[in-house]
């Protein structure tokens, strides 16, 4: 599993990522000056701040009542000028340096490799120069949290480079750090804006230090004038740390220059090789959990059996069938997971950890009406549960922001998150319109539900998810209102305001408009959040009070509606229109991540299959992520060709060299990565849970959206709700065998076209499933 290459990059879209969950880095390959672009989690710009307008909710029942008076147009603007956040842009994620290699004489090469290798989570570059081999390895270390390059050649005392740290903050210098490194310190500041939605800040703000050091083998190293200076060296091992200092969104009061100094000591004066093993062996023991093969071997083969570079496979994929691609394309999300979200981190937001932009294109935040939550589909199922633990934490900083903004806007108890939010935690509505969405936080807090669903830990629903699922709940109860006589659902609990991200309908009278109320989205969410509440309070043995007040909502709440095209509705009216080509598919929610929509509710399954069929229909093909989302809605509707022919569009329509996900004129976005690798996972096995009188059943099914495309294959270590773990292997489109492992020791029914059968066996051991037994 390598991303392969034979030319260097010259653009950052042809740049390969590395990470350690915190440190970011870019390495282009580049042979006389090489340049790699470093990121630090915590580097945003601002500082602690409190988004909030105290006085915003003297209007909310105004807005409420214009919307039932269908003045909606009059309701938008008053929520825009008296209820949006204090600024109404958030803060923006900042590239932190850039680590610059200068090789004199390297410019005319022979025999050029680039490659990153997912296995090992290493970047190499090789070439000859002057009839010498020049070979860099390059990792993101966790256990070290330094970033490591290694520099050798095929003779001694050849290796020449002068090494040294930029960085696009004015107020940044660098110094010499005794005779073989280097500092560089800086602050961020004041920012004029606002730009790509994102707002301007007055004042200082945090404090960051990078530094580099040097370890040579032979030679000679000399910091002078803020480079390092190496001569005549045999192999150089230079190492850079980078630190902020952020304490935690209410604290900038860190010593960036005391987490550097610790970060050197775990790698000062140790070999490079057991900086290397420690490396592979932290990463290894979370990425090699899964394998997957799609098609047979040879896929990825040129002319001659040489192996063709992968940019080269990514220009053909539309003529030529190539599986290989679509098996490196899954691990790539898991890698790209594994570098970007790590327990204790900050959670991988629009980009990752991977940024060279000051003003990146939506700041590069955390948006919470879809993007956040896709980086964290494939969790999960890839078998990657900590590296879910940093959504979990910035969860648990929103309740308390969130709480503040619930009672101010709208006088209700538990926690609200709205469509963005930042280092600073923002909880308020910001941006336009699409700001206008609270639902945030009854979105997030599902992702706590599907951890302990897929490792049903009594200890973690009682002692993190429940309570945060709880304060999500009080929230949506209190926001729930009454719709008056004359209205539609007349007597019903709806969501006032409400909107279906980031979608636009045409009423009657065909008048554009995003406010509304009872947006399906708002109701499938809300249903899933009490339902997996009343589920939880069961199993835990909880509040009788508080489940008698969620049986009194659900009771009131709006049903999921059908159109005149038999469509699943997106709106409370029949607004669908058959030319809507929008990205978002807010109402299929309830499909895909959520399992309200499924072959045992007929009606609204085919809905959503003709709603998915008329979404697309004013298009030629979908990409980014919104065609990621459509593998798994696809997969879950059975459809495993059109699953696969979403994935196609998103390598030839939106991925980059790299294969990191980029639609142009836009920015790179990596949620496209993980939802197509958890909509590939979807389409290969699905399992769902259901709960009868405190006791949880669980179902398994193989193989249920199998395109033609892939007709042999195998998979191992995907993990399935229920505590398991799945192996399988299928030729010619149809099973061979399966084994699954119970971590759990739960029963379940593990389903293969029309063959079920029921399995139980103790945590540890396994069942193997004969889909033809004699």
């Amino acid at each position: 599993m390598k991303l392969e290459y034979d030319s260097p990059g010259t653009a950052w879209k042809e740049a390969l990522p590395l990470g350690n969950g915190r440190l970011g880095a870019m390495v282009f390959g580049a042979t006389e000056t090489e340049r790699i672009q470093i990121n630090e989690e915590t580097l945003w710009s601002g500082a602690p701040h409190d988004y909030n307008r105290p006085d915003a909710g003297h209007y909310l029942q105004e807005v409420r009542s214009l919307i039932f008076g269908d003045r909606i147009e009059e309701a938008e603007q008053l929520f825009l000028e008296r209820m949006m956040g204090e600024p109404v842009h958030l803060q923006a994620y900042l590239p932190f340096c850039e680590l610059n290699l200068a090789f004199s004489g390297h410019r005319e090469v022979t025999r050029y490799r680039r490659e990153l290798d997912l296995r090992r989570a290493v970047a190499t570059v090789s070439y000859e120069a002057d009839g010498c081999e020049y070979t860099r390895e390059i990792f993101c270390s966790r256990p070290s949290g330094c970033l490591v390059i290694r520099l050798s050649c095929g003779e001694r005392g050849r290796i020449a480079v002068d090494a040294s740290l930029s960085s696009v903050h004015p107020d940044a210098s660098v110094q010499a750090d005794g005779s073989r490194a280097i500092r560089l310190a800086g602050r961020t500041g004041t920012r004029k804006g606002p730009r790509n939605w994102s707002g301007s800040w007055e004042g200082p703000g945090l404090r960051f230090e990078g530094k580099l050091a040097a370890f040579c083998e032979g030679g000679s190293c000399a910091a002078l004038d803020g480079v390092l200076r190496i001569a005549e060296a045999s192999a150089v091992t230079l190492v850079f740390s980078g630190a902020t200092s952020f304490v935690n969104y209410r604290d900038i009061g860190g010593d960036p220059s005391e987490s550097n100094d610790r970060y050197m000591a775990r790698v000062s004066e140790r070999p490079y090789r057991e900086l290397l093993d420690e490396h592979v062996e932290d990463y290894k023991a979370l990425y090699e959990r899964v394998s997957i093969r799609l098609g047979g071997a040879g896929a990825d083969e040129g002319t001659g059996g040489k192996r063709r570079p992968t940019d080269r496979r990514i220009l053909a994929i539309r003529e030529t069938e190539d599986p290989s691609l679509a098996a490196l394309y899954f691990q790539f999300g898991r890698y790209l997971l594994i570098a970007s979200s790590r327990p204790g981190d900050q959670p991988a937001n629009l980009q990752g950890i991977w940024n060279e932009e000051e003003w990146p294109e939506w700041g590069s935040k955390w948006t919470t009406n879809i993007n956040v939550q896709m980086n964290y589909w494939p969790a999960e199922v890839g078998n990657l549960p900590e590296c879910h633990l940093p959504l979990f934490d910035l969860i648990d900083d929103l309740r308390v922001t969130g709480a503040r903004t619930a009672e101010l806007y709208y006088g209700a108890r538990g926690f609200v998150v709205h469509h963005n939010t930042d280092l600073w935690r923002a909880a308020a509505p910001v941006d336009i319109h699409a700001g206008i969405w609270p639902m945030g936080g009854a979105w997030l807090v599902q992702h706590l539900w599907d951890h302990f669903e897929y490792n049903p830990d009594l200890d973690f629903l009682r002692e993190r998810a429940y309570p945060a699922m709880t304060e999500a709940a009080r929230f949506v109860m209190d926001f729930l209102v009454e719709a008056p006589e004359g209205v539609k659902f007349a007597g019903l609990l709806v969501t006032n305001p409400s909107y279906s991200p980031e979608n636009a309908y045409r009423d009657g009278r065909d008048r554009r408009r995003h406010l509304t109320i009872a947006s399906t989205m708002d109701l499938q969410l809300i249903r899933d959040l009490l339902e997996r509440c009343l589920i939880a309070s069961e199993l835990l043995g909880e509040n009788s009070a508080f489940e008698h007040e969620i049986r009194q909502v659900l009771d009131r709440i709006p049903p999921m509606q059908i159109g005149r095209f038999g469509q699943l509705q997106e709106w409370p009216e029949d607004w669908d229109r058959p030319e809507d080509s929008n990205g978002h598919v807010s109402h299929l929610y309830g499909l895909y991540p959520g399992n309200q929509i499924a072959e045992d509710t007929p009606e609204t399954f085919e809905g959503a299959r003709k709603s998915l069929e008329l979404r697309h229909r004013s298009k030629e093909r979908s990409v980014a992520w919104p065609a990621a989302w459509r593998i798994a809605l696809h997969a879950r509707l059975r459809d495993g060709e059109r699953a696969s022919k979403r994935l196609v569009d998103i390598l030839a329509g939106s991925t980059n060299p790299n294969l990191l996900n980029q639609h142009e004129p836009f920015p790179m976005q990596i949620d496209a990565n993980f939802g197509a690798t958890a909509g590939m996972a979807e389409m290969l096995l699905q399992s769902r849970s259901r709960y009868r009188n405190g006791k949880a059943e669980y179902e398994i099914e193989l193989l249920p959206a199998l395109p033609e495309l892939w007709p042999e294959g195998s998979v191992s270590g995907f993990r399935a709700r229920g505590g398991f773990e799945v192996g399988m292997t299928w030729a010619d489109g149809s099973l061979i065998g399966a084994e699954i492992r119970s971590l759990c020791g739960m029963p379940c029914t593990l389903r293969y076209g029309k063959r079920s059968v029921r399995c139980a066996v103790q945590a540890g051991e396994s069942f193997r499933f004969d889909p033809f037994p004699r």
